[in-house]
């Protein structure tokens, strides 16, 4: 398998990019282009969610799992602040 993001979003947007905690010293992409996947994401109107990709070996992004966060340990890198400040307060 090619590499593998988690992507964190707050209100159907995309907040966080990071690696994904599988290969966590494989920091994510550049060229990773989330706009065909907002529509959908914000179409399932939940406050937060963690969606991992990986790309194939074609160069194409596949959403490879969706979850609430329950497994979703806080990134390496990121302070674990940061990562509070982007959760939604309802």
């Amino acid at each position: 398998m090619g590499a593998e993001v988690r992507t964190w979003w707050v209100e159907g947007s995309c907040r966080l990019v990071t690696a994904h905690p599988d290969p966590p010293n494989d920091p994510p992409p550049d060229d990773l282009d989330l706009t065909a996947l907002h529509p959908a994401i914000a179409g399932l109107d939940l406050p937060f969610v963690t969606v991992d990709l990986a790309r194939r070996a074609d160069g194409v992004w596949r959403v490879v799992g969706l979850g609430d966060g329950q497994v979703s340990d806080r990134p390496a890198g990121v302070a674990p602040e940061d990562l509070i400040t982007l959760l939604p307060r309802t």
